[in-house]
């Protein structure tokens, strides 16, 4: 999007919603036309971007010809609440641009799907691709040839090492660490700080050093 698209939707009130305020003021990519947040009066604003309701709202508001959203809740441990919320408005037929905060680094040949999320100070190294809904938080560092499949959540400060795989869903905790070539399987998750070396199953929990 640049300047003069039209406005964006925040799904989500919280935390996460408003890094992504900043992100977006500072990148001058949108306008930002409200937030839908169940747990947030009506009315109420933040960080001056005003509450307009739920996401009951959503249907009207794209009937009113506002055609992007964002996904700004963020994820402790499951991202399926995210997830959802992407395929809602998806099915509604808004858009959800790709954003990256000005100072993340990324290579030319990174691969950006449609709603990922890349923050401050994050470094993405070449050939890497990033699928939908995919969240690469504040300082998290990716190295070359990686995948990160769609919903996965990299919280900040995660490290991946050249070639690592991580599943659809998966969720890896702040500082966490994964070397060279190790696939992280969907639904699982890295715990905070954990050092991965070996490849982690589909739907496991790991932690530690060595993550076991």
């Amino acid at each position: 999007m640049n300047q003069h698209s039209e406005p964006v939707i925040l799904l989500g009130g919280g935390g996460h919603a408003r890094v992504l305020i900043d992100l977006l003021l500072e990148s001058g990519t949108c306008s930002l036309s409200g937030i839908l947040d169940p747990e947030l009066a009506i009315g109420s604003q933040v960080k001056g971007v005003p509450v307009l309701g739920t996401d009951k709202e959503l249907p009207a508001l794209r009937e009113q010809g506002i055609g992007h959203a964002v996904v700004a809740v963020g994820s402790t441990r499951s991202t399926q609440l995210r997830r959802t919320l992407f395929e809602q408005v998806r099915e509604l037929g808004f858009q959800q641009p790709a954003l990256v905060h000005p100072s993340a680094i990324l290579s030319p040949s990174v691969s950006l799907a449609e709603g990922v999320q890349v923050m401050a100070g994050a470094i993405i190294q070449t050939e890497t691709r990033l699928g939908a809904g995919v969240v690469v938080n504040t300082g998290a560092r990716i190295d070359h040839d990686c995948e990160i499949r769609q919903h996965a959540f990299l919280a900040p400060g995660v490290i991946l090492s050249g070639g690592v795989t991580v599943g659809e869903n998966a969720f890896l905790g702040a500082g966490a660490v994964v070397i060279q070539g190790r696939h992280i399987g969907a639904n699982a998750v890295v715990a905070a700080g954990a050092v991965v070396v070996r490849d982690v199953e589909d739907g496991a929990l790991v932690k530690g050093v060595p993550a076991k």
